[in-house]
């Protein structure tokens, strides 16, 4: 019994638990940030990969770089909060961070149309926020894109 017990210890001190933290992110792409040397997703959204293009008006642009072009804008010189929400499908750290402790980086990112709602997490504001997005036609819905879901499976 006992050494179950240290085998259960040793592999929860094994598993990493990352707390909720707070400062400049450096922005690693349209939907992940990074803290202190942290890197985690945005969670609940899905920005097209780096390397990622996308067609508006018959012309073909980088869309995963414009939308890290945006991340990065959006938190320029900002202090985020960040909230940990555990690890997400693919293994990454997921994290749902704040600008002056109300703005929902996320929200935005997907309110502006650079980021796709998660429908694996259920939130309503993001849907809300997406729906607002296509309806406006912004970001990558004034034109053609793959969903980057389907872009990382080789749908382009």
């Amino acid at each position: 019994m006992r050494a179950f017990i240290l085998c259960v210890i040793l592999v929860l001190a094994a598993a990493p638990a990352l707390a909720d933290m707070e400062g400049q992110p450096a922005v690693i792409d349209g939907d992940s940030l990074s803290i202190a040397g942290v890197v985690f997703n945005l969670h609940g959204i899905d920005a097209p990969e780096s390397d990622q293009t996308c067609d508006k008006d018959g012309e073909r642009y980088p869309c995963g770089f414009q939308a890290a072009n945006v991340l990065g804008y959006m938190t320029a010189y900002q202090w985020v909060q960040c909230r940990d929400n555990g690890t997400g499908r693919d293994g990454r750290y997921t994290m749902t961070c704040f600008l002056g402790g109300r703005y929902d980086v996320g929200e935005k990112m997907i309110r502006q149309g650079w980021a796709l709602y998660d429908r694996a997490y259920r939130i309503p504001a993001y849907q809300a926020a997406e729906d607002a997005a296509r309806a406006e036609r912004a970001g990558l819905w004034a034109g053609d894109f793959v969903a980057p879901w389907d872009w990382r499976q080789g749908k382009r």
